[in-house]
């Protein structure tokens, strides 16, 4: 396969469907049957809305409910050894962390951006897209913090 070709699945694959509804038609947030109640509408949003992680789910032999049961999901997102060495790459590109930020909540960071790449590949600066309910609802399970940010937009200054 070419080099364009990949691109061109790749565009593909992370363009969120506009105007995604449930499989029964109705606005309802989950397909899934994982989401939780975001503070956002942009937060509230099922895997199933985001074509990147619909494509993933039909990998294998048997389509996936959720893109949190993938193999790839627990090894990568959850799996505090690889984020570690994640955390590792992370302030390497970023800078070093402050000395009172909580662990969790760096893994947490860790977590969400790696799953945007995972599913929407790599994004132009400043191009921010919100993570599936589901998806941050699993990493919060793993990584449980008192203070919880939410989604943001990218706000120039």
């Amino acid at each position: 396969m070419s080099l364009n070709n990949l691109m061109q699945m790749n565009k593909a694959s992370s363009d969120v469907t506009s105007n995604a509804r449930s499989s029964d038609g109705s606005d309802s947030m989950c397909d899934c049957g994982n989401c939780m109640p975001m503070s956002s509408r942009p937060e509230s949003k099922c895997c199933h809305f985001y074509a990147g992680a619909r494509e993933k789910m039909e990998e294998g032999a048997e389509p996936l409910d959720c893109i949190t049961q993938h193999e790839g999901f627990s090894v990568n997102f959850t799996n505090i050894h690889v984020l570690q060495l994640a955390l590792l790459e992370f302030v390497s590109l970023a800078g070093p962390l402050d000395d009172n930020e909580p662990i969790h909540k760096t893994y947490r960071h860790v977590a969400f951006r790696r799953f945007s790449r995972w599913i929407h590949g790599r994004l132009r600066k400043h191009d921010r897209r919100p993570i599936p309910s589901c998806v941050v609802t699993a990493i919060r399970e793993h990584f449980p913090s008192e203070e919880v940010a939410g989604f943001k937009y990218y706000r120039p200054s």
